[in-house]
């Protein structure tokens, strides 16, 4: 799996519990205790900034997930990602 696929898939798999949730990026910012600078970076710039795991534990408390269940959908979004090229 291409490696910069998968940062874009885990930050679109972040950024899609966060609408689920009905969080917007200030919130969810200050209730993760990640600076609202860097998540916003992480989520419009993930091949550039990628999520660390320490910043994926905080953001799937929020998510009511877990970092793993984050990961799995990324790796899912990524495969089907490659598949359509």
């Amino acid at each position: 799996m291409d490696s910069m696929k998968f940062v874009e898939a885990v930050a679109s798999a972040v950024s899609t519990g966060l609408t689920e949730h009905e969080l917007p990026v200030i919130t969810a910012a200050e209730k993760s205790g990640i600076p609202r600078t860097t998540l916003m970076r992480r989520l419009s710039s993930p091949e550039n900034s990628p999520f660390n795991l320490l910043e994926l534990s905080q953001l799937s408390g929020l998510l009511d997930t877990r970092v793993s269940d984050l990961i799995a959908q990324a790796e899912a979004l990524a495969s089907k990602e490659g598949e359509a090229k």
